[in-house]
């Protein structure tokens, strides 16, 4: 769940930023209602899963 000023954020991946520019015009760019749009670029990946290990439940 999302709060503030995003609806979605997505997670791209690319090899160079000239090929996040291609995405971005001849995909993103073109899905309907989409209005506006913010960029991130990260300089070093520290951690590279979003998951949480879970306990078991009794265990």
């Amino acid at each position: 769940m999302l709060m503030g000023a995003v609806d979605f954020l997505l997670r791209i991946v690319t090899p160079d930023i000239e090929a996040y520019e291609r995405f971005f015009f001849e995909k993103l760019s073109l899905v309907p209602g989409i209005q506006e749009v913010n960029s991130t670029v990260a300089l070093s990946e520290i951690k590279s899963t979003t998951s949480l290990p879970l306990l078991r439940q009794g265990g």
